[in-house]
């Protein structure tokens, strides 16, 4: 896997069909670009209450179209712990939630990425998890992710 390979995250809005899609983050290295990906999905895709929101976000990497797929009461319960209750940000989405928490799951995203798996591993742990500190625990068994 060329970690280092160009990636962009590209968005596209449901709600108003007309509107193309756009690149909303580009540069290099795969975890990076998890991370952005990781931002945009769980700050807008989505919502605070649970609900899905109209924005849709993929990663293109090495020829490749890379989403978010999973359980959506993981996604819920992993948007509370990286945003809490924010519906807006001025400082951009990483900067606005928990860095640190993206950063793993990125990083264990990434692991999942290099033997052909989805996301949905990520997802499922957090459905499974007590609390964050319990979910934090289970991304140490996929794929062997540590700090």
């Amino acid at each position: 896997m060329n970690s280092e390979a160009e990636w962009q995250v590209w968005y596209r809005d449901t709600f108003d069909r007309e509107c193309p899609p756009r690149v909303e983050a580009s540069g290099r290295n795969i975890v990076q670009g998890l991370v952005e990906l990781w931002a945009h999905f769980l700050f807008e895709t989505v919502r605070p209450d649970g609900r899905q929101g109209f924005s849709r976000f993929h990663l293109w990497w090495q020829h490749t179209q890379i989403s978010i797929k999973g359980d959506w009461e993981g996604a819920t319960r992993l948007r509370a712990w990286v945003f809490g209750t924010q519906e807006h940000s001025t400082k951009g989405y990483i900067k606005a939630g928990n860095v640190r928490l993206l950063e793993k799951v990125a990083r264990a995203h990434a692991q999942l990425i290099g033997v052909n798996q989805s996301s949905e591993a990520i997802l499922a742990a957090a459905v499974a998890a007590a609390d964050r500190q319990d979910f934090e625990s289970g991304l140490v068994h996929i794929q062997g992710v540590s700090d």
